[in-house]
This record gives C-alpha cells, structure tokens and sequence, in this order.
C-alpha cells in the first residue's frame, strides 16, 4: 500500500480502484488545495509582519532619545487578508499632516508598484526613562544608601516633578516621608540638608576653594538655598546645597 505524506495529509492509497480509491484521489485534491491555501496565508503572513516591522523601523529612526532612555515602538497587526505584495525597493512610508510622531501614530505606507497598495499602520510609541526608586519600602528619616536604591524604566508620560536618574545623587540624604518600592523618589520627599545636620560649607575666591564647618538651620533639597551657622565665626549666612552634606557660598 503507497503512503503519501503532505506534512499536513497523511494518505494510503488502496492496492485496487474502489469506492476507497475514489476517496484517495479526492484526498489527493483536498490536500493539494489545501496545502496551497496554507503556503499563500504563510506568505502573506510574512509580508504582513514585514510590512509592521518597516513601520516601526521608520518611526524608530524618527524619535529623538536620550542615551540612557528605552524606546518602545509597537505596529497594530494587519488584516492578513489584504493582499499586500513585498514591494521589494519600491515602498515608502510617511506620516501626514504636521509629520510629528505622536504617542500613537499612523505611518502611511504607498507600494509604488502596478499594480500597488497604500495602507494606514497604527503605531504605538513609549519613550522609557530611568528612574531612581525605592528597592524596599523606606522608612521616614532613614539615611539613604545605595543598598535602598534602585533604578526602573517607566513611562515619560507618567513622569512629574522633580525626579532622579542616578542613585549616586541621593547617598546621604534624608528621607522626610516613608518611601514606596517602585515610585519615583523626588526631591520634595529628601532633605539632602537637615536641620541640625552638620555641613561642610564652600566657598570659592579666584582658584581658591576655603572650607569651613557649619550647622544647617533648616532643611533643603539640591540647590536649595538655606540658613547655614558658621561654627568657625558664628555668623548665619544663606548657602546653596550642592551634595548631601555640602553647600556653597558666593564670595
């Protein structure tokens, strides 16, 4: 008895012409047409996915970014039932009106082909930016170090305030509030001087850096400028936090 395997049909031909061997060859023709179906809506599928893939490249080549930030572009599907052809060297794509890459955009895509298609391709795009947070829950007045901290990727539109992107900025300052995992820490919540904290203070004359000890008199974030006391003269004079720990005074 012949086997004759299609990788989707599976049929035995009968040793002599019967009703079965009627039924072989009608398999024969449901299998050809079938496998015919499945390698057209392969190919088409492939150039479906080709097709998202140069819409999202086009945007991507659009969308300015930092070097530390994450972009995501992301194409709709498309109806695999449009029959759209490779357009190999011949497709160009565009985004009309002001040609500015929005949150979400539709590139337009134009085979330039005879015959050709133009299709419209929804784009999703998210910008990703590095964050500092919270790794554990922080209690209020807690020291920072870098073991508290960590970095996450979130969404720039998602993004308020006056935010971090590296942990080294915030070792040695203190938390005025209880800190959650996964929230942006942000400057309103540290105090990079406490009050009763001892500070170096800074002060720079010509190519003169002078250093002297101090007490803040108030808390701060970064370039605040607070009540500091002069331990050397006693005298209270207003200074810009620059570190945890430092500020500057102008001569």
């Amino acid at each position: 008895m012949l086997k004759i395997n299609f990788g989707f049909c599976h049929i035995s031909q009968p040793h002599r012409w019967s009703t079965n061997y009627r039924r072989f060859l009608a398999g024969l023709l449901f299998c050809g047409v079938l496998g015919s179906a499945q390698a057209q809506t392969s190919g088409y599928n492939s150039v479906h996915d080709d097709i998202r893939r140069y819409a999202e490249d086009y945007v991507r080549n659009l969308v300015p970014v930092q070097s530390d930030d994450k972009l995501e572009v992301t194409a709709a599907s498309i109806d695999t039932r449009l029959p759209l052809t490779e357009c190999l060297g011949k497709l160009t794509a565009d985004i009309r009106g002001a040609g500015e890459v929005q949150r979400n955009t539709h590139v337009y895509l134009q085979c330039h082909e005879d015959p050709g298609w133009e299709i419209f391709v929804p784009v999703r795009v998210r910008v990703l930016k590095p964050v500092v947070t919270a790794l554990d829950p922080i209690a209020r007045n807690t020291l920072l170090q870098a073991q508290h901290l960590s970095v996450d990727y979130q969404d720039e539109v998602l993004l308020r305030g006056d935010i971090f992107s590296n942990p080294s900025d915030l070792v040695g300052s203190r938390s005025k509030r209880d800190l959650r995992p996964g929230q942006p820490i942000r400057s309103s919540q540290l105090c990079v001087v406490c009050k009763g904290d001892k500070v170096s203070i800074l002060a720079q004359t010509g190519g003169l850096m002078l250093k002297t000890d101090g007490i803040a008199e108030e808390d701060g974030a970064f370039n605040d400028n607070i009540r500091v006391s002069n331990l050397n003269s006693g005298r209270k004079i207003s200074a810009r936090i620059v570190a945890a720990g430092q500020v500057q005074v102008k001569l």
